[in-house]
């Protein structure tokens, strides 16, 4: 059935709680993994680019270690429950990105931040994005006491 799943993280709490729960669905599946951690662009080039901002190096790294941490984070929980897993850091748009590489797999598992109203309007949602854009099944994962 499911043989490949794609499991993006943010590093977040609910993006950690999906990661374990769709490690732990791959190892009941037998199924292998791809963890995946978007690093989008800071500032957008339309508006101002990142060369005018004195700071946007050392933010891009911070970013990048803290996708990396994330990605190692899950790495160690696969390795602890014995799935097969490979770990990918990629840029751009979040959900583009996903949508991608879930065209790829069988099974996408993510997590949502429960986000509603101003919030959800604001910063909007990578988890809905990708269900509006994604060819393959979406396993939403809430984390306890997000939302209702």
């Amino acid at each position: 059935m499911y043989k490949r799943i794609l499991i993006p993280t943010d590093g977040s709490a609910p993006s950690e709680t999906a990661v374990k729960a769709g490690l732990e669905l791959a190892k009941s599946l037998g199924a292998e993994a791809t963890l995946l951690y978007v690093l989008e662009p800071v500032v957008p080039r339309i508006l101002i680019g990142p060369e005018t901002i004195p700071y946007y190096p050392d933010l891009t790294r911070d970013l990048e270690v803290a996708g990396k941490q994330a990605l190692e984070r899950a790495e160690g929980f696969a390795q602890y429950l014995g799935v097969p897993a490979r770990a990918e850091l990629k840029q751009g748009n979040a959900a583009q990105v996903i949508a991608e590489e879930a065209a790829a797999h069988d099974l996408v598992v993510m997590g949502t931040h429960g986000r509603s109203g101003l919030d959800r309007l604001l910063l909007g949602s990578v988890t809905q994005r990708v269900l509006q854009r994604s060819s393959k099944p979406v396993l939403v994962v809430r984390h306890p006491g997000e939302g209702s």
